[in-house]
């Protein structure tokens, strides 16, 4: 080959490595900013989106609520949150949105969200059993969320309900405060806040979700309804690379919290991703459990309508059946599992 050839050669190279690395395509996520948003740091850092051709760029928003007008016009392509009466009624406005994978439930023995209970309280054994909340100030994230039904499941187990207790909304970070300074009785709140508040002694766990509410559905994927039908195809490319993150944040759990295989690189990813930089932290607290091939616990969020539709909560008619779209979790699931 002459050198003018070589040259053209080269070039071509030059061009299609160029074409290459501009082929990648933008997909704007809403992230939570805490250890639960984990498999997409993970299917980030460790190459899982680039394998697909994917380029995610994180946006923070604390709550599903803030992602809600971004996904439906199409400024925002992947949220996730907190499923809730928001939610349903959301899409009763013609917002469309599906809920397309899990991001994380309260499974049995290994649970993130549990019930606190002053230690004060505990200690002079004022509450000391489900059966002691009747009455009670019980606070959780907020009025219209799946906790609401979580709290009534837990009433249930004592021949009790919901309104047997007195529910406040509370942001997480005043949960601590708040029962620091006896204005609250009880509260339903996740890790890591709930290790933090528990070591500085300032509240006794009482109960984990999982124990009485095997896999409540906390936490969901959520595709707005353009992505979906403007980009189909990249919108499974995402959910390819996001299942092979969960497969390896889930393999760094072992015995519910992160000290399996791997770990150490899933914790480093978290550290640099999230606001949560303690790495003996994330060792101690009960990691998020999120099912490997995607799936929701879809009995659970039908039974958690029920309870938020009988308070009044569900617009119009929008169920689970109308939101949950588990078609690309089922394509990625099979792909890595060794299908196409």
């Amino acid at each position: 080959m002459n050198i003018i050839a070589r040259l053209i050669a080269s070039a071509a190279c030059c061009v299609l490595a160029s074409a290459s690395a501009f082929a990648a395509d933008t997909v704007r996520v809403g992230v939570i900013g805490s250890s639960a948003d984990a498999p997409f740091f993970v299917a980030q850092d460790m190459g899982y989106f680039a394998d697909e051709g994917i380029e995610p760029q994180f946006e923070s928003m604390p709550s599903l609520a803030r992602q809600v007008v971004p996904l439906s016009s199409g400024d925002l392509d992947v949220g996730n949150g907190a499923v809730s009466a928001g939610l349903y009624n959301a899409v009763s406005r013609d917002i469309p949105m599906k809920v397309v994978a899990d991001k994380g439930h309260n499974a049995p023995g290994s649970s993130y969200n549990v019930f606190l209970v002053r230690k004060d309280l505990y200690d002079d054994g004022s509450i000391r059993s489900f059966a002691d909340f009747k009455g009670r100030k019980v606070a959780t994230i907020g009025i219209g969320s799946a906790d609401m039904s979580i709290i009534n499941e837990a009433m249930k187990t004592v021949g009790m309900s919901y309104d047997d207790i007195e529910q406040t909304a509370l942001a997480l970070p005043n949960h601590m405060v708040t029962l620091q300074n006896k204005g609250i009785d009880i509260t339903l709140t996740p890790e890591p806040f709930a290790t933090l508040i528990v070591e500085k002694g300032i509240a006794v766990k009482l109960a984990a979700v999982g124990d009485f509410y095997p896999n409540q559905q906390q936490s969901v994927v959520i595709y707005g309804g353009r992505f979906i039908k403007e980009r189909p195809e990249v919108a499974q490319r995402f959910m390819n690379a996001y299942l092979r993150g969960v497969r390896t944040y889930m393999a760094s759990v072992k015995d519910g919290t992160m000290t399996g295989e791997g770990a150490d690189k899933v914790i480093a990813s978290i550290v640099k991703n999230s606001s949560t930089k303690d790495v003996e932290l994330l060792k101690r607290i009960y990691a998020v459990n999120i099912n490997t091939d995607g799936s929701v616990n879809f009995e659970g969020m039908k039974k958690d309508w029920d309870f938020l539709n009988s308070k009044g909560l569900i617009e119009n008619s929008v169920t689970p059946e109308d939101i949950v779209d588990m078609s690309f979790a089922e394509k990625a699931t099979a792909k890595l599992d060794g299908g196409k």
